[in-house]
């Protein structure tokens, strides 16, 4: 004869608790809302992600510094604070440019595995706005490194700084490079987009070859047999490589109907996209996707 107290029992409690914490939600559903709600806030908190993508750059040049201040700069001390600084700023660079190809990649991927959320470009909109506090922590590093190397290496002699971009080709791509960053700088606030309008997209393309030159200027100042100037190098390929093979695509695709100049004006919204990365503005039937490919 059955226990007529364990009969009666109220089914919730034979339940396990995990399971009854959240009713007819597996752990993978729990763990999907939890994505999706992450994502969405990033979507919707822009101006905190920036100042946490700024303060997580800074963290390298900070740690530099206290071991400068400690003594703990290895046995070539002038070596490791001269060139640190220009290895973070190709590093922060090849991320800018990343941006768009691995918002895209993201979202094929997951469109193919069927999942619920993600499935959009427009779902990772975070990381397009990452290219304007991480390129400008680009710029401040490269600052750094050419500062540290005027003032550390050469004591501030010009004639030797203009005798060594005559002599020696990494000082002439290191300075190029750097000479391209400051426009892109200068212009990477809402204001500069605003008033340059689709120029502001032209200038910034400089950010391609000013990325070029950096990765030249590493290849040649390290010395041979080392491979980490390569590796940056081939990615930045990479990265440049799928821009030209898209545009390219872009270019053989048949172009839309010819809109009214009132209509596009009232057809366009604002992007506050990164400084060192590409477009300012795009038509609002490509609100969802990204303004640069």
């Amino acid at each position: 004869m059955p226990n007529k107290s364990h009969t009666c029992m109220p089914a919730r409690i034979l339940i396990p608790f995990s399971e009854r914490a959240v009713p007819n939600a597996p752990a993978t559903g729990r763990l999907a809302a939890g994505f999706q709600w992450l994502m969405s806030a990033a979507n919707r908190r822009m101006r905190a992600l920036a100042w946490v993508a700024w303060g997580l750059a800074l963290v390298p040049g900070a740690r530099l510094a206290w071991d400068a201040y400690r003594g703990q700069l290895g046995a070539n001390p002038l070596e490791q604070v001269l060139r640190t600084p220009g290895r973070y700023a190709l590093i922060l660079l090849i991320v800018v440019l990343a941006a768009t190809p691995l918002r895209r990649l993201i979202a094929f991927v997951l469109t193919h595995i069927q999942t619920r959320y993600g499935r959009r470009p427009a779902d990772w909109s975070w990381l397009i706005h990452l290219r304007r506090p991480l390129g400008l922590a680009a710029f401040f590093y490269a600052l750094v490194h050419a500062t540290l190397y005027v003032s550390l290496d050469l004591d501030f002699r010009w004639a030797e700084l203009a005798a060594d971009v005559r002599q020696k080709p990494f000082v002439l791509a290191g300075l190029a490079a750097l000479l391209l960053l400051v426009p892109l700088a200068l212009t990477s606030s809402d204001h500069s987009i605003r008033r340059l309008k689709r120029n502001w997209y032209r200038l910034h393309t400089l950010v391609y070859p000013a990325a070029a030159l950096a990765a030249l200027h590493f290849i040649l100042l390290t010395k041979p047999g080392i491979p980490d100037p390569y590796v940056y190098a081939g990615v930045l390929a990479a990265l440049l490589g799928y821009r030209a093979i898209a545009a390219c695509l872009r270019a053989y695709q048949p172009s839309a109907a010819p809109v009214k100049h009132a209509d596009a004006t009232a057809a366009t919204v604002r992007m506050p996209t990164a400084a060192l990365d590409d477009t300012a503005a795009v038509p609002v039937a490509e609100r969802r996707v990204a303004a640069v490919e």
